[in-house]
């Protein structure tokens, strides 16, 4: 448009994809969570409990001998997750985003990439978080994690190993009428009672799942206002991928139910389509986040490096970058030869469940 036009400058629009993680929130980091080491390895020891104490016939009768129940230890290597960028000299001509050629002629030239740095950096570790809601949503659907390269090629793989019963599929699709869908909870929460000592607490259901439950004829009366004993079914939005469908009382206990309907996208450099996190036909289980004997980790170990920011890159790192408490090891240094700001952010992130018992995924369609 020629200047000779009276023109005005629209406030801009910047979409923002904002990510709440959900499933990656239960598993915990403390302090002692975050290590500077390449490997690390957990001592697990089972209770041997539930057992009556015997009595004996005599006070001269000797009592029968306990022994201590045996500790296994594990050993875990977590991927290393590396992601950079490359700003030069001449990514400094284009104007800033959301102001004018004339206003970007005021700003200096250190300001603008700051600027780029910390948009390029909130990408990445939006990333980060993505790849851990990624380990959450394959441990508590399989028990077992395969992350890929940006070329889609398997790179690293765990199994836990969790038992084969707490991932059963129902044995009549709930979107028969002839399905049980209540009978289907009650069975797999008392499997994972049994073996994990735990008390189902929480249900976080796939889209379609949810909706042949709630349409199922032998559960459709329970969601009638006149009836108290349902429990509350009262959804509400936690935020744009969560909702919090309430306490419903299936069988004789109460379960918070949860819908999730977050999506990821495949490393595969700007292709994928949107996958979500749980299976349409799944339903999560896992226990209250008290109990003692839910124990989920999220695992940092620190990735050393010699360059970290140099003191020529400083100045181009927004001291206000808040990368919390991830350990992220961050490069930033000046490739003179090439005039530009290389940066790069690696870690080691893992999720581990220890109480491996204590949870399940339910399949609802065969």
């Amino acid at each position: 448009m020629s200047a000779n036009y009276r023109t005005v400058f629209e406030r801009t629009y910047q979409e923002r994809s904002m990510f709440f993680p959900f499933l990656s929130t239960f598993f915990n980091t403390g302090a002692e969570d975050i290590s500077d080491a390449e490997t690390m390895i957990i001592e697990v020891k089972r209770a041997n409990s539930g057992y009556i104490a015997p009595v004996i016939m005599s006070n001269t009768q000797q009592g029968s001998l306990l022994k201590d129940s045996k500790y296994t230890s594990k050993e875990f290597t977590p991927p290393i997750t590396a992601l950079g960028a490359s700003f030069g000299a001449k990514d400094l001509i284009t104007k800033m985003f959301g102001k004018t050629q004339y206003d970007s002629a005021n700003e200096s030239y250190v300001f603008q990439l700051q600027q780029e740095v910390q948009n390029v950096m909130a990408a990445i570790e939006s990333r980060f978080a993505y790849q851990l809601e990624y380990q959450a949503s394959q441990i508590l659907q399989t028990g077992t994690v395969t992350l890929y390269d940006e070329n889609g090629v398997a790179a690293w793989t765990i199994s836990f190993q969790p038992k084969a019963t707490h991932f059963p599929t129902v044995s009549i699709n709930w979107s028969d009428d002839e399905s049980n869908p209540d009978a289907d909870i009650q069975a797999l929460s008392k499997v994972i009672r049994t073996d994990g000592q735990v008390g189902i607490r929480n249900l976080i259901f796939g889209e379609t799942a949810l909706e042949n439950y709630l349409k199922n004829n032998k559960t459709v009366d329970k969601f009638d206002v006149l009836r108290i004993e349902s429990g509350i079914y009262d959804p509400q939005a936690q935020n744009e991928d969560v909702d919090l469908l309430g306490d419903l009382l299936i069988g004789t206990k109460r379960y918070r139910c949860w819908l999730y309907s977050g999506t990821y996208k495949s490393p595969v450099a700007l292709v994928g389509t949107e996958t979500p996190f749980v299976a349409a036909d799944k339903v999560i289980f896992l226990p209250g986040t008290g109990s003692v004997d839910f124990d989920f980790r999220k695992k940092y170990l620190t990735v050393p490096t010699l360059v970290g920011v140099s003191q020529q890159a400083q100045p181009y790192i927004p001291g206000s970058l808040n990368l919390g408490n991830r350990a992220y090891t961050v490069k930033a240094f000046l490739n003179e030869k090439s005039d530009a700001l290389e940066i790069e952010l690696k870690n080691k992130q893992m999720l581990i469940p220890v109480s491996i018992d204590a949870f399940g995924c339910l399949d609802t369609e065969i």
